[in-house]
């Protein structure tokens, strides 16, 4: 199972690698200046012959009985020019009306939105991956079959090519992390999770969408697995084939995103001529971020067949993330769930917990003299909270800090003095 999870939820962030959202704020309604003024553009109204008594006319009639007297907006001596009126684009907000006259024109903002202001009818492209740095992190959900994990892959290691590593948590399982190599076109290198104990390779890189990509973009690539420790299948064949077909917003866990859709199929396929186990034909939707560069969610279809085949579906997205080059994330402690395990000093002795979605915290501490159940959580910041309740004694609380995958801090009451700290199994 984790062979499969990983392949799909690393799939899923080859293109791909902060909080919050990249849409830009609805614009402010719009405020009539007054006095209203017609929205075709009109003729500066020409003021009066100075010889000539008579009170200014309002731009635009007024239903009867006509006032005999000027509006509180018109100045009443002397009278000022009406400025022509000024059209404003469809989105952009107006100006509010202003209380010196003479009046003056409106004008649009000087600064662009970052993304595009209608989600439906944006430009096109093209939308190039964003630079990576050391300690950005994406955390997604996967539900398969009806079971739901999350994944957090943080990069540890940035190359001058442009190339990174990936070290990857899955929330229901143990063992080493998986690490993963990417070029800089975001296309997989290695990776050591796909459950044959060595690393496995790929060459060339495995691409699954274009690094720069436009609306009407198609790509096709084709790469070969090579299984370097495995005694039955040294090699499988992999291709993608896909177009861009639209620039959507897409609202996920980790906000609402302007994305480029992506459709494309793929296979997977052992390249033994007998004995051959199963074979994977995937068609996949996928969403990626104009901004970050970010898989935002993915619904893919798999059928396989040969040994164990088997049809089904799954669906993943973004629930937290963190960006340097685009000062863009969204926290949430999803990004710290699953099984950790680390030690609380001689009183307590050696700890395990879990990390559900919501980061709440349970587990138990095991010593020579003593027993403790944990219970706690974390909040969305890494803040950290425990109650440490000793079989048959007292109560007592500590706090510590979390990052990704380490938590610690200081002991506290009958375990003082000291620290703790837990890692990410």
């Amino acid at each position: 199972m984790r062979m499969r999870l990983l392949g799909l939820i690393s799939a899923t962030a080859l293109t791909a690698c902060g909080g919050g959202s990249d849409t830009t704020p609805a614009p402010t309604p719009a405020i009539p200046v007054a006095p209203a003024v017609p929205v075709t553009p009109q003729p500066p109204v020409v003021p009066p012959a100075p010889s000539t008594p008579a009170e200014p006319t309002p731009p635009v009639p007024v239903s009867p009985p006509t006032p005999t007297e000027p509006t509180p907006a018109t100045p009443v001596t002397p009278p000022v020019p009406v400025a022509p009126p000024t059209t404003t684009s469809p989105g952009w907000p107006m100006v509010p009306p202003v209380t010196v006259m003479p009046p003056v024109p409106v004008t649009p903002p000087v600064t662009e939105p970052t993304v595009p202001a209608t989600p439906a009818t944006p430009a096109s492209g093209p939308y190039t991956l964003p630079a990576r740095t050391v300690g950005d992190f994406a955390t997604y959900t996967d539900v398969t079959m009806g079971w739901k994990v999350s994944v957090t892959q943080r990069i540890t290691k940035v190359n001058a090519n442009g190339g990174w590593e990936n070290a990857d948590s899955v929330s229901q399982e143990k063992g080493p992390q998986t690490i993963e190599v990417f070029d800089g076109q975001g296309g997989m290198l290695s990776t050591n999770s796909s459950g044959y104990g060595c690393i496995v390779t790929y060459a060339p890189a495995a691409l699954q969408a274009p690094p720069s990509a436009s609306v009407g973009a198609s790509f096709d690539y084709a790469s070969t697995m090579s299984i370097p420790c495995s005694k039955e299948e040294s090699s499988r064949a992999l291709t993608s084939k896909g177009k861009v077909v639209a620039i959507e917003s897409k609202t996920v866990a980790a906000g609402t995103f302007t994305a480029l859709k992506i459709v494309s199929s793929e296979t997977n396929f052992d390249l033994r001529t007998s004995g051959a186990s199963a074979n994977y034909w995937v068609e996949k939707t996928c969403w990626r971020d104009t901004v970050t560069g970010l898989i935002v969610a993915c619904n893919t279809s798999t059928t396989s067949k040969g040994t164990g085949g088997m049809s089904y579906t799954s669906a993943s997205e973004l629930a937290s993330f963190s960006q340097a080059a685009t000062k863009r994330e969204f926290l949430d402690p999803i990004r710290y769930a699953g099984p950790w395990t680390g030690s609380f000093g001689a009183y307590y002795g050696t700890c395990d917990v879990n990390i559900t979605f919501t980061g709440v915290i349970t587990g138990a501490c095991k010593a020579a003299a003593r027993a403790t159940s944990v219970t706690g959580s974390v909040d969305k910041a890494g803040v950290v909270t425990l109650s440490m309740s000793v079989s048959g004694g007292a109560t007592g609380t500590i706090t510590g800090q979390a990052a990704l995958f380490d938590m610690g801090g200081t002991l506290a009451g009958a375990a003082a003095p000291g620290n703790w700290a837990l890692k990410h199994k």
